[in-house]
């Protein structure tokens, strides 16, 4: 993984596994086909099957060292195998498969977020994936733990409002729940893909106002589908 340790060249899912199996296994492998063929990397014969059986063999040898629990989080990374610098010899990839246990988080708590400023993310194709590039989410993570918040809603270019440090966004006023686009640039989450199959949801631009007069604010992702929380102006 030398060249994903120096330019982050990599994708990754991270995935909730629960009772020995990993629900939306399918759903983690269609986002990572598609994330791959933005970052031009070459499966190398990763097929559904072998991904499944990868995961599974994973979490099965974890258990067997570990001793079982209720609850996993699972971590597939691909990156692309090859030297080179800025412009890769090949696209070949290769991939690892991390375990560690996982408690999910209390869903009744409302979550105390604030709005970090000190960078912007820029939209595009590469805001929309899982990838190496993660630096304004640790930096929006120390600002929030320095500021004593329970996490930090990031800003495009544009300033307007796109997702948490860890998951997307939504707000609901009167019945209309309301997500950010991904055209504005949060990450195409797991859990975005499931909200929106079980709700009817409209995409919009997210300004501080539209939180501040929502009836209701959540984040979600792969790990936990749904959490309130609140804007917390500082």
């Amino acid at each position: 993984m030398e060249r994903a340790f120096l330019y982050g060249d990599l994708i990754f899912e991270t995935m909730l596994a629960t009772g020995g199996s990993i629900p939306l296994m399918s759903l983690h492998y269609s986002r990572l086909v598609h994330s791959a063929k933005i970052l031009k990397i070459d499966l190398c014969g990763l097929n559904e099957e072998k991904f499944n059986t990868e995961l599974l063999t994973a979490l099965h040898n974890f258990n067997q060292n570990h001793g079982n629990n209720e609850n996993y989080r699972v971590r597939f990374v691909l990156f692309r195998k090859s030297n080179g610098t800025y412009l890769p010899e090949s696209n070949d990839s290769g991939f690892n498969v991390e375990v560690s246990r996982f408690e999910p988080k209390n869903n009744v708590e409302i979550l105390q977020l604030g709005i970090y400023t000190e960078q912007q993310k820029a939209a595009g194709g590469l805001a929309n994936i899982k990838s190496g590039n993660a630096l304004i989410y640790v930096m929006a993570s120390i600002w929030a733990k320095e500021n004593n918040l329970d996490g930090a809603l990031i800003c495009n270019t544009n300033g307007q409002i796109i997702e948490s440090n860890h998951s997307n966004i939504f707000w609901r006023k009167n019945n209309t729940w309301f997500t950010p686009p991904l055209a504005d640039g949060c990450v195409a989450g797991i859990g975005r893909e499931i909200f929106m199959l079980n709700q009817k949801v409209q995409e919009q631009s997210c300004s501080s106002q539209d939180l501040l007069n929502a009836d209701e604010c959540i984040i979600t992702n792969a790990l936990n589908p749904k959490r309130g929380f609140n804007l917390k102006t500082l």
